[in-house]
């Protein structure tokens, strides 16, 4: 109680401390605790390297050599020797015997392209074959038989099969399938 009072005493005296909002000025950003500690590291190893500044540092006067040592290096390359050519077609017995080898392959796959007699297949004339009237009746019954067993009845009356199609058909499709 004697708390309240202390605080209360202060407010009378300062009015206009008194009259401002609370508030904590002390806040951070959402997840800034997350990854303090990895940021903590970066920052120590980033200050490490600009304390050893190994990695950005250049020999004493290499800027003053570099225009040379480039055109040294420019101009060596430019007296090496050039490679020595080597013609594909140094000849033309070698012109002439290739011409030949390619008009020999080609020939030859001509000719046996010729001497194979493919006949095109006629479906029209597949169905008159024998093949097909040495099946058994009995077969082509029994096959008949599973293949209609197998589809379901569908028993629908007239009033659902009309209200499937007006559902499912425009004017202009049943107009055209008349």
């Amino acid at each position: 109680m004697e708390q309240n009072l202390e605080n209360k005493e202060w407010m009378k005296e300062a009015a206009l401390l008194a009259s401002l909002r609370v508030s904590n000025s002390f806040s951070v950003p959402e997840g800034y605790f997350d990854d303090l500690s990895e940021r903590i590291n970066v920052g120590v190893y980033a200050e490490q390297l600009r304390s050893v500044n190994s990695g950005l540092a250049v020999p004493d006067g290499y800027f003053d050599n570099l225009r040379s040592d480039i055109l040294a290096k420019t101009v060596q390359e430019q007296k090496a020797p050039k490679h020595k050519i080597v013609r594909l077609w140094h000849s033309n017995l070698l012109k002439y015997a290739s011409a030949a080898c390619f008009i020999l392959v080609a020939g030859t796959g001509y000719y046996f392209n010729q001497q194979r007699n493919v006949q095109p297949v006629n479906t029209p004339e597949m169905a008159t074959e024998q093949m097909l009237f040495d099946i058994d009746e009995q077969v082509i019954i029994d096959h008949i038989e599973e293949t209609a067993s197998a589809q379901p009845i569908v028993n629908a009356d007239d009033a659902a099969m009309e209200n499937y199609i007006l559902s499912n058909y425009s004017q202009s499709d049943l107009v055209t399938d008349l």
